[in-house]
């Protein structure tokens, strides 16, 4: 035996061999794993069906991702991958991963290749992802060619699966017959397609309803919990889940834009980028008005109510929403967006949208909102900022009466006294308006006294108030004066000593009196319109329950509802305007009737006027009358306006003047208008503003929305090439703990719910 060192081979003397003993067995050198590298994969993604969708994948969409390593990875690396591949939520619950083999595999296969020859495989375990593996053929390059089929949920099935497989079966049977158990543990699948059509209807749905109906259906009594889970299976099988339909949503509405004849769709988002994912973005708000109502708003009258909702789906939010008012006092939303809260920078880019998209060049139009601190901010910076980059100098801004009302209960906390002062918000009469302001400071003064306080404070706000009522009559005949001494008119700021204010006069006086009472409504404004109350929009066909929905369900309901609104009302307008009996819409009309009847109790007495002639004909007139023991003056003028353009001829406008404000707040003609006409016979329709006509009843609704807009397919395009590859997600931090629109005892609403802000328990998922 020869060892070899550096200088050279050193020989060693022999050693003698001892006995033979046995051969140890040779262990064999293991060999290294296999780097399979990467394998591409078809990975199509839809939704989960009771029979695996073979003839439907041409119709979901399909990415071709790097598989790493198939034959080494796990099923839980699979799952991650899949994740990791869509975009998927990571809490993402009932992942549902199918894969298809076929003898004859095509080097590149087509959706419309798949059919009923090709096998499915439902991979849930790490022994079926393997067997799935050895069983998909190789090509001739000897890469492997994967086929999977995709479906997430968001809905927590495990409790109740344990349940019923230790109650009915035992795990090792549920393993093996697995598919009937899913049907026989799970049956909020078939319960989910049956509601769909329920849930349509009325998102807001609770769960107490759904329990009634599928037992009047099927006879079988589920838990509450059950039924929520039903309801949230029924909206991911419409809209797919919350998470996702944050990349459908824009997906959806750019499809609809794209649309021929609707390039005058607006709409915008507000996203940022994901740090170290170019592809992927955060989306904050998106706004969208469909060209139909944008159209419809210039028949309108020149009125937009402001109104925000919170969200009550998966992710926290704030529906906002501007409507209009046809001539039948019918609500139109013309325009939508979700943000995420009602920041004074959420309100800014709502309203900014709102003036590019629906208001355009149109110049005085009001905007009546709530007198939220964040709204009053951003309407008073796009008023009056020079630096805000899209002004909108000419707004009219009147606050909701409803909101305020809603103030008022929360200080005072009466509900008579809170309708009396909706009855003050809404005189147009001076002295009546004092009257009912008196009444107000002695009750609200009296009532806090019943609630107790401090002695020393009631008694000076109550010599102050002595004062007050003093003035009033003394001041009678000028209310302005009353209002601006007295009543503090003109500041918006809020009084540090408001919240301890005794009386009306002290709770008010920091409140801007043209901003709320129709009496001080300049130019009238507001054409009568006081706000939207929060159980008109929750009737209304187009809002109704959609504050559930996932964020692409907004979109497509509200799409699909107003095309329904749009066909319905404008056959109605054209009937209407087809009958030569209606001269106004429905509900001017029965206003206009009630006024004649009031008119024949008035009598009229001529002022400034010798001769009888002189009240014929277009020229101004003044009358005087009288009405038991009052007088009220009456003026009807002709204003022409003459054309810049020579070729088209000056118009008349007439206007109705009358000492009661009522043409001039609601811009209608007064029962003493209504005698005055009569009585020099004059018709008073010429003193009707021309937005409460059939004529423009029927411009509003004249919008068509085409049925193939409705894009039923909107998860699944098949040309991804025409889309961006950008990737939105919601952000982490609105996300609930819960739904806040599960309800474990079943009773109430979901939307109110959500409004108070009370929460489920952890177990609401379960069982």
């Amino acid at each position: 035996m020869y060892v070899f060192n550096s200088q050279g081979p050193i020989a060693r003397s022999r050693k003698r061999k001892g006995p033979a003993a046995a051969a140890a067995p040779k262990k064999k050198a293991r060999k290294p794993p296999k780097d399979h590298g990467t394998t591409k994969a078809y990975v199509y993604h839809g939704l989960q069906e009771e029979d695996p969708p073979y003839n439907d994948l041409a119709n979901c969409e399909h990415v071709i991702g790097e598989l790493p390593q198939p034959r080494s990875m796990s099923f839980g690396d699979l799952q991650c991958w899949i994740i990791k591949l869509f975009g998927l939520h990571p809490e993402t619950q009932d992942l549902v991963i199918k894969g298809f083999s076929i003898e004859d595999c095509p080097p590149v296969p087509h959706p419309g290749d798949i059919d009923l020859y090709w096998e499915c495989h439902y991979l849930r375990t790490d022994a079926k992802w393997a067997s799935y593996v050895k069983r998909v053929k190789r090509r001739n390059d000897g890469m492997p060619v994967f086929v999977l089929y995709v479906d997430s949920s968001e809905i927590k099935h495990y409790k109740s699966l344990f349940k019923a497989g230790c109650n009915a079966h035992s795990k090792a049977a549920m393993g093996t017959n697995l598919t009937r158990t899913l049907t026989e543990v799970l049956p909020e699948e078939e319960y989910a397609c049956s509601i769909s059509y329920y849930l349509r209807e009325n998102p807001a749905m609770t769960t107490a309803e759904i329990v009634a109906r599928l037992a009047e259906k099927y006879g079988n009594q589920i838990s509450h919990a059950g039924a929520w889970r039903v309801k949230q299976k029924a909206f991911e099988l419409q809209f797919g889940t919350f998470y996702d339909s944050y990349s459908y949503a824009p997906r959806l509405l750019e499809d609809i834009t794209r649309y021929r004849g609707n390039s005058y769709h607006f709409v915008d988002i507000m996203d940022t980028e994901v740090t170290g994912c170019k592809d992927f973005r955060v989306l904050h708000c998106i706004f969208w008005a469909f060209a139909q109502c944008i159209q419809a708003f210039v028949s309108c009258r020149p009125v937009l109510c402001v109104k925000g909702l919170p969200l009550c789906g998966k992710y926290q939010g704030v529906l906002l929403t501007a409507l209009a008012l046809d001539a039948n006092d019918n609500y139109i939303p013309v325009a939508f967006a979700t943000v995420e809260s009602e920041s004074k920078e959420c309100w800014l880019w709502f309203l900014r949208n709102l003036k590019q998209a629906v208001v355009k060049e149109r110049s005085g139009v009001c905007i009546i909102h709530d007198c939220k601190r964040e709204l009053l901010d951003a309407v008073e910076d796009l008023q009056s900022n020079p630096q805000e980059p899209h002004p909108w100098r000419d707004i009219r801004s009147r606050w909701c009466m409803h909101h305020l009302a809603e103030t008022f209960m929360a200080h005072f906390g009466d509900k008579k006294l809170m309708m009396l002062f909706k009855r003050l918000c809404q005189q147009n009469q001076p002295n009546k308006f004092v009257k009912i302001w008196k009444e107000l400071d002695e009750l609200a003064l009296k009532y806090m006294a019943e609630k107790g306080g401090d002695s020393a404070e009631m008694q000076q706000q109550s010599i102050e108030h002595g004062e007050a009522v003093v003035k009033a009559q003394n001041l009678s005949n000028n209310l302005e004066s009353v209002a601006d001494e007295v009543f503090g008119n003109g500041s918006d700021n809020s009084n540090s000593n408001s919240n301890r204010s005794l009386i009306f006069s002290e709770w008010i006086r920091s409140k801007s009196m043209e901003k709320w009472a129709l009496l001080h409504d300049s130019m009238g404004a507001r054409y009568s319109v006081m706000g939207v109350d929060i159980a008109d929009l929750n009737s209304n066909h187009v809002l109704k329950g959609i504050r559930c929905l996932p964020l692409v369900g907004m979109v497509d309901m509200t799409l699909q509802r107003m095309g329904e609104c749009f066909k319905n009302e404008n056959v109605a307008a054209k009937k209407a305007l087809g009958n030569p009996s209606i001269k106004f819409p429905e509900h001017v009309q029965d206003d206009m009737n009630a006024k004649m009847q009031k008119s024949q109790m008035h009598q009229v007495i001529y002022m400034n006027t010798e001769d009888m002639s002189h009240l014929s004909g277009d020229t101004d007139k003044t009358l005087k009358f009288q009405l038991r023991h009052k007088y009220v003056i009456v003026q009807l003028k002709s204003v022409y306006t003459r054309s810049t353009k020579k070729s088209q001829n000056c118009t008349v406008r007439k206007i109705a003047k009358c000492s009661c404000n009522k043409p001039q707040l609601h811009h209608k003609p007064c029962s003493h208008v209504i005698a005055v006409c009569c009585q020099i016979g004059v018709s008073a329709d010429t003193y009707m503003s021309p937005y409460y006509s059939l004529t423009h009843l029927a411009r509003t609704w004249n919008g068509r929305f085409n049925e193939s807009e409705t894009f039923k397919n909107f998860r699944w395009y098949k040309d991804l090439g025409c889309w961006k590859t950008t990737t939105w997600i919601p952000d982490k931090k609105m996300e609930y703990s819960l739904p806040a629109d599960f309800i474990g005892t079943g009773t109430g609403n979901e939307e109110q719910q959500c409004i108070t802000g009370s929460s489920a328990t952890a177990d609401d998922q379960g069982t």
